[in-house]
């Protein structure tokens, strides 16, 4: 991750991410359980899917996650 020169949430990590896959941003899709890292990936043009683990509130201060899903597994489903 040093390559990045920036930690997420910056939009710097999130474009070294998708460009060391060799994908555009509107191509990529973060997963994560934190909300900061949503809002983040969101910033910097990605899908965004939040697994909400425990049926808990999602801060209204970070932008809104595109699926919100309980599981890897339910998130595959939705995906499908």
């Amino acid at each position: 991750m040093e390559d990045a020169r920036r930690w997420k949430p910056a939009p710097e990590a999130y474009a070294y991410g998708v460009e060391a896959c060799g994908v555009d941003a509107a191509q990529a899709m973060l997963v994560a359980v934190h909300p900061w890292d949503i809002d983040g990936a969101a910033r910097a043009g990605l899908a965004t899917a939040w697994i909400d683990r425990s049926g808990g509130h999602y801060p209204g201060c970070f932008t809104p996650p595109d699926l919100r899903v309980a599981s890897v597994t339910d998130l595959a489903e939705r995906l499908r």
